[in-house]
């Protein structure tokens, strides 16, 4: 998902609630109303450990969805067939998410009706006389979405036109589908999505099927490849379509766009580079995961940024510009197809999984094909968006999970990683990873072990600083003083002492130029320790002194020169 226009919603404290409900009266109602329903689940989430759903002993292995929506009335009715192996034979009750404001019609296992409850967001079904270990269940409900989180479920006109999309991430795919709700538990999908004939429908996948009933249209998609709850989308719409073709060393692979009429030639504009941008994404890290899917964009009536649904990347309709001026959006949004959408984080705890490596993904792409100096500068920019005052450790965010902590100060954590080790072995570790986790879930420990190996070093520090007990980043105070030795001699002494709070001690690798009066260069990388004092042997006096000049450490530094 776009980092920079996102709203934390589920980070906002508390006391604000009784202050919105004071607002509720001076607002927009309808925009209240739905912040307040917003609010309510975002309340009931707060108090669970970084919003994560118990272990039921179940692995879904495929979803077949049929919804029909109707768009006047606001509803939808779905008919949902799920797959799942329970791991105890013993387990009378097979436990999944699903909103508790929807009708249910039956619930069958194996073609015969069975007993459930279903209240509190969940249904639990009863199973104690199927033992088998596969289920085949079958549910039929009808209702209203509701629509949470960041618009879990949304039915919009925009210029008398009829728009349908989803947003589940992190827990709301299950507002309108039965589901385990939770990253870790990939599934095969089929969806089929009926609508009103001048409609055109998208999701996750390959589309097999289309055809028509009277003024109904049926769009059917099928996904090759697994899938986490949070990535299954509907995008349904008025839609003109356009396309391109990726050419790997292997397959050919269509990139689709969807957009409004209205929209359709700037971005014709905005989109023409993906090809590029497959390319060299594909270069960085292993082919493009979904090769023999598709990739596609969406144009959405969303209009906080974008959401990397798994081969369908929805974007906010007013980052459609002509101008190319949301290109680091659209890099983004792909690169989570790598990190997100094929290495996926086993709990919501290691998100940065999915948005530091997003975002230092765009820095890369700009490496590549501009050097080094965009490589630094697209950096400085993402440290310039970290909030002093939005600091956590990385590691387990609790609330704050699209926090400037968890997409910009992720991005600064593989930076340094690559200086602590060096590019060579960073790039090695990193398309490992990728390879050895691809369509499966990983956490951070998976990430290190897989970097302490191709780099045969303990990482212990490194990552216990940066990740799972540091907060914030490194301050620096740095005062530099010259003691006159002989007239071809001089002492330079260079105290370095961290100033910050919310971790001691780092360890460093730091990279210093010093310049004499005479012009001459010197370069130095000193791996520090803690406060440091270092001293130098110069010819001249002390004209320069440059800290870090190739901007690899998410530092603060203030200099001081001592004559």
């Amino acid at each position: 998902m776009d980092k920079i226009r996102k709203i934390v919603l589920i980070s906002i404290p508390l006391f604000i609630i009784f202050s919105i409900i004071l607002l509720k009266v001076v607002i927009n109602k309808e925009d209240s109303d739905l912040f307040l329903r917003n609010l309510s689940s975002i309340i009931k989430y707060s108090f669970i450990d970084n919003v994560e759903l118990p272990n039921r002993n179940i692995d879904v292995l495929e979803y077949e969805l049929k919804l029909d929506i109707f768009q006047n009335e606001e509803i939808i009715k779905e008919n949902a067939k799920i797959k799942l192996v329970t791991n105890d034979k013993s387990q009378k009750i097979i436990e999944l998410d699903l909103y508790d404001n929807f009708k249910i019609n039956f619930v069958k296992i194996e073609k015969t009706e069975v007993d459930y409850n279903y209240s509190d967001n969940k249904i639990e079904i009863d199973r104690s006389n199927i033992l088998t270990d596969t289920l085949n269940l079958e549910i039929d409900f009808e209702g209203e979405p509701q629509n949470l989180g960041f618009g879990s479920f949304w039915m919009k006109e925009k210029n008398n036109k009829k728009f349908v999309a989803t947003l589940n991430e992190p827990i709301y795919a299950s507002t309108w589908f039965p589901c385990n709700d939770t990253p870790a538990d990939k599934a095969l999908l089929t969806i089929s999505i009926t609508n009103d004939s001048n409609i055109v429908s998208l999701s996750n996948g390959k589309l097999k099927k289309t055809f028509s009933e009277g003024n109904r249209r049926t769009y059917i998609w099928n996904s090759k490849y697994p899938i986490s709850t949070y990535l299954i989308s509907i995008y349904s719409g008025e839609y003109k379509n356009f396309s391109q073709k990726y050419f790997s060393t292997t397959d050919t692979m269509d990139i689709d766009y969807y957009v409004t009429e209205m929209n359709l030639q700037d971005a014709k504009k905005d989109f023409a580079k993906h090809p590029e941008y497959l390319k060299v994404l594909s270069e960085l890290f292993g082919e493009y995961p979904f090769i023999k899917d598709k990739y596609g964009i969406a144009e959405i009536l969303w209009q906080k940024g974008a959401m990397e649904s798994q081969t369908i990347t929805g974007i906010g309709s007013n980052f459609i510009s002509g101008m190319n001026f949301y290109e680091s959006m659209l890099i983004h949004e792909l690169a989570h197809h790598w990190w997100g959408n094929s290495v996926t984080p086993k709990t919501w705890k290691d998100i940065w999984l999915n948005e530091g490596f997003a975002t230092y993904s765009e820095a890369l792409y700009y490496e590549k094909i501009s050097g080094f100096d965009a490589l630094k500068s697209t950096m400085s920019s993402f440290k310039s968006r970290i909030n002093s005052d939005d600091i956590q450790k990385l590691y387990n965010p609790g609330t704050n999970l699209f926090s400037s902590t968890v997409y910009n100060k992720g991005a600064w954590v593989l930076h340094m990683l690559r200086k602590e080790i060096g590019d060579f072995l960073f790039f090695v570790g990193l398309k490992a990873y990728y390879n050895d986790f691809q369509y499966k879930n990983a956490e951070i420990r998976d990430f290190k072990k897989v970097f302490e190996k191709t780099s045969k070093r303990n990482l212990d520090k490194f990552f216990n600083q940066w990740i799972f007990e540091g907060s914030g980043f490194l301050e620096l105070e740095i005062k530099l003083s010259e003691k006159v030795i002989s007239k071809s001699e001089i002492e330079l002494k260079i105290d370095i002492k961290q100033i910050q709070t919310g971790y001691e001690n780092y360890h460093f690798p730091l990279d210093i130029e010093l310049e004499d009066s005479s012009g001459n260069i010197k370069n130095i990388s000193s791996y520090i320790k803690g406060n440091t004092t270092l001293k130098y042997k110069l010819k001249n006096r002390l004209k320069n002194a440059y800290f870090d000049k190739n901007n690899w450490l998410l530092a603060f530094i203030e200099t001081e020169i001592y004559r």
